[in-house]
């Protein structure tokens, strides 16, 4: 009996272990926390991890699987504009807050099918650790937005992918808009309609991007030529340094820039 309860507790520190954030950040977000040290939850469905990514509480969100938003918000068919041409390598553009309508008069009008789920990503709220099991913590067809004040999040080992990536404005991974204390680390995105990562219009605070690889590897590009249209867009009314800054460390690779 006695073994039997040293063992369950040995094997619950150990899994309470594997539930934490690797190493610290360096850099800007030097001292993010995130979640802390509360208990590790384990979403099983993309409802419940847009509900603990968007409540209140500091929780340690683990994924050990593919979380699939393709289609849950259904698809949208409208007229979108081909500003870089109708080749079958060429991205057209989603007429996204009439931007055809007002920059691109004069392209091409075409049809777009686009699902509606990666227009807009996952609302991230203060004190958030997202960590990935092994290779396994995955979001499909939706990216992260952590806005309007959030702060001290930790996004950790997680891959993200397949945003529209046939159109411009077809979502972003990672968007950050007044915020503050936000570490990136191991982070994989692919396959993104827009921006891997952006810095809004708003000032975005102390922001430390680590290992993390931006894969712009594409078969739509506005190229034309397998170049994706954009990696990084880092921006913000009254970013000063280094009150507002970002840090991206040599370990950080991005691929086929534009």
């Amino acid at each position: 009996m006695r073994s039997s309860t040293l063992l369950s507790s040995a094997l619950a520190a150990l899994v309470q272990t594997a539930a934490a954030v690797t190493g610290a950040a360096e850099g800007f977000a030097k001292g993010v926390t995130g979640g802390g040290s509360a208990s590790p939850v384990y979403p099983t469905t993309t409802a419940q991890l847009v509900s603990y990514l968007g409540d209140s509480s500091a929780r340690v969100i683990m994924l050990d699987r593919t979380f699939d938003f393709t289609g849950t918000e259904g698809t949208v068919t409208a007229t979108g504009c081909a500003p870089w041409g109708t080749g079958s390598g060429c991205q057209t553009s989603i007429n996204l807050n009439n931007w055809c309508t007002n920059y691109q008069p004069s392209a091409p009008k075409v049809t777009v099918k686009y699902d509606k789920a990666g227009i807009l990503g996952i609302t991230v709220k203060s004190n958030k650790s997202i960590i990935g099991v092994g290779s396994k913590g995955i979001i499909k067809g939706k990216g992260l937005r952590i806005v309007s004040g959030a702060k001290n999040v930790i996004i950790q080992n997680i891959q993200i992918t397949n945003l529209n990536p046939q159109y411009v404005w077809g979502g972003d991974a990672i968007t950050l808009d007044n915020t503050d204390m936000v570490w990136i680390d191991r982070v994989t995105t692919s396959l993104i309609g827009r921006q891997h990562v952006v810095l809004g219009n708003n000032p975005s605070g102390r922001v430390t991007i680590s290992n993390s690889k931006f894969d712009g590897t594409t078969s739509w590009s506005a190229t034309c030529n397998g170049y994706h249209y954009w990696g990084l867009y880092f921006t913000g009314s009254n970013d000063v340094r280094p009150r507002t800054p970002s840090h991206l460390s040599p370990h950080s690779q991005l691929t086929h820039p534009r």
